[in-house]
């Protein structure tokens, strides 16, 4: 596995060992798996092989051995087999999403067959794949909605909990992308949902709240009808406290409630807006990264939805964003980042070697007792700070200067996820500098016909540089 992840796949071209590996890799895909999703295990690790041949290499040279694999598995007596094919299939998805487009169809038949499975562990493997490919591949899943969704329907009423939770997964990942065809389903949909938000296991009700709100954002006006009664229940979920399942159904709670209001249009949802803005504000001040994220998306969600109306919370955002961006992530080791803190996920201490040309290096690798939670919340910040001053113009001028500097400084974090998300908002900070100040619609023509502003010009000197510095240093400069 470390060779795998660290030898240049030039290397094992060349060895063309690939084949040989999935070969012998594959039928450990079918060994039993502990009961902890936590524990580590053989077919764990193969999957975890597959996954890194499955993106390290061309699509050509992995999926076609694959899925003869697979496919011969899924005929298979032995249930262990017919599991371990709808794993694998899973878990190359994210290598090869062109090559899958092009025979959805063939997948989706695949994974009917296994959604349909008397056993209830190839049942589960089958959400997974499923749950990835759409993941991955929505608007072309969503298209197959009257096979699947039958079978995902059955699955949310099963009686294991496991089966239920991957289901209800798995409609999330599909009902956002099905636009008009999901009022057919409506009626049902929203019955079954909301009966797992109110009384479901206390592991599914975050994820039907998120079915709940990929619902309104793909019904729109057809969402109208569920609208009171579910603004109430996320309304009572945005002021949980106390356990980790609590806090975790009151993070999806405050993304989803911004959903709601983006489907449902201001005019609905302007009787909630104090309301939940001061929830999210709650929220923000409890201990718990993935609080703060939820209510850094909420910020800039809503701010989309209201514009200028929503300038006069802009005194008690903006702190908060600066706190996050500022924050020195070697002294929050310990804080809840969703997981990622102090998590000792088992890999092999990287080893040296004299020949650098047979080794990859991860730039982007936090470094050693850094909080990786506190750079996914700078990254959420940095999205939410664009838009923001996007949606708010001239109320959000007093606050420009200090953010600014703060995403200058992000553009030099590890992490390649903030860094562009300090790109795309500092791109946005000049776009809107330059519709603040534009007195007369752009023209083309060499000489300029209407001039840049001073403001936007100021604004563009100053971030130019900085993200042209980065950018020499990138690796991927798309």
């Amino acid at each position: 596995m470390f060779l795998i992840g660290n030898i240049k796949r030039g290397r094992l071209q060349k060895l063309k060992i690939v084949n040989q590996l999935i070969d012998k890799v594959m039928p450990i895909t079918a060994q039993d798996d502990p009961e902890d999703d936590d524990d580590d295990s053989p077919s764990r690790v193969a999957l975890r092989v597959l996954n890194v041949l499955s993106t390290s290499f061309p699509p050509q040279q992995v999926f076609p051995a694959v899925i003869a694999h697979v496919l011969q598995y899924m005929q298979s007596a032995d249930p262990r087999f017919r599991k371990g094919a709808m794993l694998s299939l899973a878990i190359i998805t994210e290598g090869g999403v062109d090559y899958m487009r092009s025979r959805i169809g063939d997948f989706v038949t695949l994974i009917c067959a296994g959604l349909s499975d008397p056993d209830f562990l190839v049942r589960r493997a089958s959400c997974m794949a499923l749950g990835c490919i759409a993941d991955e591949l929505d608007e072309e899943v969503a298209k197959y909605h009257e096979r699947l969704m039958p079978l995902i329907f059955d699955m949310t009423s099963d009686s294991n909990t496991t089966i239920v939770k991957y289901a209800t997964n798995t409609l999330d990942c599909i009902l956002e992308s099905m636009g008009d065809a999901i009022v057919g389903y409506l009626p049902r949909l929203m019955e079954r949902l909301v009966a797992l938000l109110d009384g479901g296991p206390t592991e599914v009700k975050p994820i039907a709240l998120s079915a709940i709100g990929s619902a309104a954002h793909s019904s729109g006006g057809a969402f109208g009808p569920y609208f009171d009664g579910v603004t109430a229940r996320i309304k009572q979920a945005m002021a949980l406290t106390g356990d980790d399942d609590a806090l975790a159904l009151r993070g999806v709670a405050t993304d989803t409630i911004s959903t709601i209001a983006e489907a449902a249009g201001r005019d609905a949802f302007r009787p909630h807006l104090d309301d939940t803005m001061q929830l999210a504000l709650q929220g923000m001040e409890i201990e718990s990264a993935t609080l703060r994220e939820s209510g850094f998306c909420y910020f800039g969600v809503m701010s989309r939805v209201f514009e200028d109306e929503f300038a006069k919370y802009l005194c008690y955002i903006a702190p908060q964003v600066l706190k996050t961006l500022r924050m020195d992530e070697s002294a929050v080791v310990g804080r809840d980042a969703g997981g990622d803190a102090g998590d000792d996920d088992g890999e092999e201490p990287e080893m040296a070697d004299d020949d650098d040309d047979d080794y990859d290096d991860d730039d982007d690798e936090a470094p050693l007792g850094i909080n990786t939670g506190v750079a996914d919340e700078k990254e959420v910040a940095a999205d939410a700070i664009g838009q923001l001053f996007a949606s708010t113009a001239a109320a959000f001028l007093p606050y420009v200067e200090e953010v600014t500097k703060e995403l200058i400084t992000l553009l030099e974090h590890y992490s390649d996820t903030a860094r562009k998300a300090a790109t795309v908002a500092l791109f946005t900070f000049i776009r809107t500098f330059g519709k603040i100040g534009c007195l007369e619609p752009w023209k083309a023509g060499i000489p300029v016909r209407v001039p840049i502003d001073e403001h936007t010009a100021a604004m563009a000197t100053l971030v130019l540089p900085a993200v042209l510095a980065m950018w020499e240093d990138e690796d991927d400069k798309m």
